[in-house]
């Protein structure tokens, strides 16, 4: 693994689930869900996916947020968090706090849960020269075709997202130097260590298996 890139993937932390931080100049929270106590008060920047109660808990936002952070969510959880910094709907580029940000869509090709007419989102984030893609709750879509990213994190438990094989689909679109598996290891959502080491076996590129920080 290139060095650059191997540093930034030890910048990620794995908080469980579909559960990010990001700690490169700033500390960035992705869908920040079941935060132990003790974590959280020090985002400068977090970010939202979509809805779902697994990714959108305005408790654990509200740990996660430092005081002078900023909360970026998709638009559909206005209702959710109506105090958010700014709302956000597929194909917006932005920057935040000096990061540069582009929200993708995310949504379901042969399921319902999903769908790309809700708005949900993927955030590819701009680091140290280091694109990072969250893709949210998804399966592997054709604009991924035209997306690159440098780490690519992405679900592979199946069922309402991608399942290892169709993750393996989005990698050979993407191009990655380096997949991160997430979307399993939690008891109340579907995902196992299984899913995640089906994936590496299969994955055309390397790919880290993290360990949860919880």
């Amino acid at each position: 693994m290139d060095e650059k890139i191997k540093s930034m993937v030890d910048k990620i932390s794995w908080l469980g689930h579909a559960s990010f931080k990001i700690t490169a100049g700033k500390t960035i929270y992705i869908d920040p869900w079941k935060l132990p106590d003790g974590m959280g008060g020090d985002g400068d920047i977090v970010l939202v996916t979509h809805d779902h109660y697994d990714h959108c808990s305005p408790k654990d936002v509200e740990q996660a947020l430092a005081p002078s952070g900023k909360l970026v969510v998709a638009e559909c959880c206005r209702a959710m968090l109506p105090k958010a910094d700014m709302y956000i709907l597929p194909y917006m580029k932005f920057t935040v706090s000096d990061i540069e940000i582009y929200a993708t869509a995310a949504y379901n090709i042969n399921k319902k849960y999903h769908l790309h007419e809700y708005g949900h989102l993927g955030f590819i984030i701009t680091l140290d020269g280091i694109t990072i893609y969250n893709t949210g709750d998804t399966d592997a879509f054709a604009h991924m075709a035209d997306l690159t990213c440098d780490i690519v994190i992405l679900p592979v438990s199946g069922t309402y997202v991608m399942d290892p094989s169709e993750a393996v689909d989005a990698c050979n679109m993407l191009s990655p130097k380096v997949a991160i598996p997430m979307h399993w290891g939690d008891p109340d959502v579907v995902g196992t260590l299984a899913d995640a080491e089906r994936f590496a076996k299969i994955a055309p590129c390397e790919t880290v298996i993290l360990k949860p920080v919880r």
